[in-house]
């Protein structure tokens, strides 16, 4: 992934480190100590016989010592480790970056804050999960204080098979917010303008509904959040940077000098853009399984509907000229084939004429709506569009036909199939 910029929102799905909800033996330990705070200590118990365990992405294996059982070091190729006969568990040291010194957060490293005395795990560096195994279960993490004392927290994770996954660890958050049984605990140094708090109070009061209008019932939501705000790293553009996996988020912003509406902006990106992550991290809980350009213009258009709501229109202005005018001449299945060829560029066609195309839906929807709206309400029904092929543009508009009127399928066929056309948007939109 690429840092996001001026106005790009970061994207994210959800990790799965490969414990099984299943087997309870099988579980991970994590031991943080302020007494040597830039390494992480990894326990997996009850390793399965032979299963292969994998560095998330090339490279990141560097941060990781070779894992070993007892005093037997596991051999490593690549990266890639292979749980030897009889190993009742497996250990193995990280090394975590400096996080005051700067970190990319729309990539965010394992990294650890002397200053505000927090961790942020990153799956990649940590729970290295089993090729072929299971996802969902469960990490215990300890915090060793500096007075002795031990600390635990049980980090869940869901069923959901995609990476990233992100834990936020610390003694004291900075801010704690609650709304309609959902609490947010914030770390790290948030920007210092007096309008934060209502900020992360909106945010926390859009998450709080979603919970209750996206998850498909019967599926256990998330009921808490961490948001850690972590600084850029030196000469860092300006922009909002973001990434979110299982119940943590890491987010940055870089605001540009001389800029007589940095502020304004700032505020527009930092609603929408948390608003974003947080939509990745609930409906990934709640077992989604959507390919990138639904994952990601979902959680555009949900955040563009949150913020304005609660963006004054001055501000709001600046989410339209980010996220909803800019205009995109290909399609995004034809985007999607070539982002998962490997071009992350992409992307931003998925946050802005896709989340466009949400919006068209949402307009010709004739099924009931929820708190959310008639998109969310049918979200919830369809159990995430269960049994839809997201790639396929006739599948798509069959099954929105059927909630439209007929309506939708000309929607599909123009932002999804079609290039170079983009439906105009509807007075208000």
């Amino acid at each position: 992934m690429r840092r996001r910029r001026a106005g790009l929102l970061a994207a994210a799905g959800l990790l799965l480190p490969g414990a099984a909800a299943s087997d309870p033996g099988l579980s991970y330990q994590v031991t943080l100590s302020e007494a040597e705070p830039g390494v992480a200590e990894f326990e997996l118990r009850r390793p399965p016989p032979g299963a292969v365990l994998v560095a998330a992405r090339d490279g990141d294996a560097a941060a990781i010592a070779a894992p070993r059982c007892g005093e037997t070091a596991v051999p490593a190729a690549a990266g890639r480790w292979t749980v030897p006969a009889g190993c009742a568990a497996l250990r193995w040291r990280v090394r975590l970056a400096d996080q005051d010194g700067g970190v990319d957060a729309s990539v965010p490293p394992s990294s650890w804050s002397a200053r505000h005395r927090f961790w942020f795990l990153a799956e990649r560096h940590g729970w290295l999960r089993p090729a072929d195994g299971p996802g969902g279960g469960h990490v215990t993490i300890r915090l060793r204080r500096r007075d002795g004392q031990v600390v635990e927290r049980l980090q869940a994770f869901p069923s959901n098979d995609e990476p990233p996954f992100y834990a936020v660890v610390g003694f004291t958050p900075a801010r704690v917010y609650s709304r309609d049984g959902f609490r947010l605990e914030v770390f790290g140094g948030a920007p210092d303008f007096p309008w934060m708090d209502g900020i992360h109070d909106s945010v926390l009061a859009t998450w709080a509904r979603w919970r209750r209008d996206l998850v498909p019932a019967g599926i256990a939501t998330l009921s808490e959040m961490a948001l850690a705000w972590l600084p850029p790293p030196p000469g860092a553009e300006p922009g909002y940077g973001g990434s979110a996996g299982g119940a943590a988020i890491g987010v940055q912003i870089v605001l540009r000098e001389g800029d007589p509406n940095a502020e304004a902006k700032a505020r527009a990106v930092i609603g929408a853009g948390a608003a974003h992550e947080g939509f990745h991290s609930i409906t990934g809980a709640g077992a989604q399984a959507w390919p990138a350009w639904a994952n990601e213009s979902l959680a555009n258009h949900f955040a563009i509907e949150a913020a304005r709501a609660f963006l004054d229109p001055a501000d709001f202005v600046w989410v339209r000229r980010f996220y909803v005018e800019p205009r995109m001449a290909g399609g995004l299945l034809a985007a999607q084939a070539a982002y998962a060829a490997g071009d992350g560029d992409q992307r931003y066609q998925f946050y802005t004429k896709g989340a466009r195309f949400w919006a068209a839906i949402e307009r010709v929807l004739t099924s009931p709506p929820n708190g959310s709206g008639r998109l969310a309400a049918l979200i919830r029904s369809s159990n995430n569009f269960a049994g839809v092929n997201l790639n396929d543009g006739a599948a798509l508009a069959a099954f929105l036909d059927r909630h439209s009127g007929g309506a939708a399928g000309p929607l599909v066929d123009c932002f999804l199939v079609r290039p170079n056309c983009d439906a105009p948007e509807a007075p208000g939109a």
